[in-house]
């Protein structure tokens, strides 16, 4: 007799919401988290009275995007959101709010007059390019930028190369840039990314949840069906048996039957658990790149950061995104105190040490005021997304080719980012799952 209907690989968020949605629709689930905690870079802990999170995030989608579909579907308890405000961009001393519509393109005074106008027409030919056989997955940034774009514009597009899909513009396809929101297979791709980008704020439904990214978490673990799910901690999977299809899993500690694997670990690393796989299948999991980061979070003696939003530092070196997280939730840091995340894009190859100083120094020669008031220091090394959506990256699939056995999590799915791509891939397993395959292929 089966132990359990489905296992999943992995106490991450995608595991901790295919968890909850197949409990809730009758199955019994198992979770085994290698790790001593469940969330994975979804989570939050004390550093000397404040709360850090996973590094800085912002929830997207949060009207009518993925986790909100699963939150209406599966949460008996709903972790609450504050607007996470304007995204504004710094430039030495020079800030201004990002542009996200035409009106605010035209002024935006950070890049040179002339550039401006070549990018907007750009866009525009971009448009014209949705009417032709253009696949524009395959077309980076870098190929339509002109050549004799300033440096700051040139920084600008690179930033947002970095932090949207995790490499340089020379790597990054058009495509990433104007994703349609609808996560529906019926949905035309780009064009409702483009609406956005011309007529709305993109900030407008993104927001930043009370209690830090473990509130996500703690509202999931509250919202599991009594006796359906069962989470084991420090059990690390070494193997996942197959015959016809998956049938089990092998632990360090035990061995589980089951019906269904979900597996929300790394899909490079499948074919270390999977004997058998197709060569061609394993080839192209195998060229996948991370995204790696560094997070240093700062407890600062006052507020610096007094704006209702997050900053894009797209001249320092290397480029930076802070989120002041007690401007949203003043319990994160101890009264009268702020919590700032600085997150950084790393290398390929780097060393985390050099990379500590020169971040550090980064931020202090940004704003030379904050050196003097640190009142704590705390940094983390993660992985953000599993996979960059790069042109010459491998990336994984929902589907795999071995029956019952899926994978989850920011490496399965090409849409949006961060908690909300792995929504996505929650959302198309549990649609796989329930025969909804032949859409898949039309999709």
């Amino acid at each position: 007799m089966k132990d359990y209907d489905v296992v999943v690989i992995g106490g991450g968020i995608s595991g901790l919401l295919s968890a909850l949605a197949l409990s809730k629709e009758g199955k019994n689930v198992l979770i085994l988290e290698k790790d001593e905690y469940v969330g994975g870079v979804c989570r939050s802990y004390l550093v000397d009275g404040y709360l850090v999170d996973t590094g800085p995030h912002a929830i997207t989608r949060l009207e009518t995007g993925p986790l909100k579909e699963l939150m209406d579907r599966y949460f008996d308890v709903t972790p609450k959101f504050i607007p996470f405000g304007i995204y504004y961009v710094r430039v030495g001393k020079k800030i201004r709010p990002f542009p996200w519509t035409i009106k605010n393109w035209l002024t935006f005074d950070l890049l040179p007059t002339k550039d401006r106008l070549l990018l907007l027409k750009l866009l525009f030919d971009t448009l014209y390019m949705l009417n032709t056989d253009k696949d524009l997955s395959m077309v980076p940034l870098s190929d339509i930028l002109p050549s004799d774009s300033s440096v700051i514009t040139k920084k600008f597009l690179d930033w947002l190369s970095y932090f949207m899909v995790g490499t340089p513009m020379e790597e990054a396809p058009i495509s990433r840039f104007i994703d349609n929101r609808s996560h529906k297979p019926s949905s035309i791709p780009y064009v409702g990314g483009l609406y956005n980008l011309l007529i709305t704020e993109g900030s407008a439904d993104q927001g930043y949840p009370v209690g830090g990214l473990q509130s996500i978490v703690d509202s999931i673990l509250k919202s599991f069906p009594k006796n359906r799910v069962d989470i084991k901690t420090n059990e690390e999977v070494l193997k996942i048996r197959c015959n016809g299809g998956a049938e089990g899993v092998i632990t360090r500690k035990d061995s589980y039957d089951c019906d269904t694997v979900l597996y929300s670990g790394f899909a490079s690393d499948l074919s270390n658990l999977v004997d058998d796989l197709p060569r061609e299948y394993t080839k192209n999991l195998k060229t996948i790149k991370t995204v790696n980061s560094l997070t240093i979070w700062l407890g600062l003696t006052k507020k610096v950061f007094k704006n209702h939003g997050s900053e894009m530092w797209i001249d320092s070196d290397p480029y930076a995104w802070v989120v002041p997280t007690s401007n949203y939730d003043p319990k994160v840091a101890p009264k009268g105190k702020q919590l700032v995340g600085f997150a950084f894009i790393l290398p390929e190859k780097y060393d985390l040490e050099e990379m500590k100083k020169k971040a550090l120094s980064a931020i202090f020669d940004t704003i030379p005021e904050i050196e003097k008031c640190v009142d704590m220091i705390h940094y983390q090394e993660l992985i953000p997304e599993k996979a960059s959506w790069g042109i010459n990256s491998g990336f994984g699939n929902v589907k795999t080719p071995i029956k019952n056995l899926y994978t989850i999590g920011t490496d399965s799915e090409k849409r949006s980012a961060g908690v909300s791509r792995a929504a996505y891939s929650v959302l198309r397993c549990l649609e796989i799952m329930k025969g909804g395959s032949n859409r898949e292929k039309r999709r």
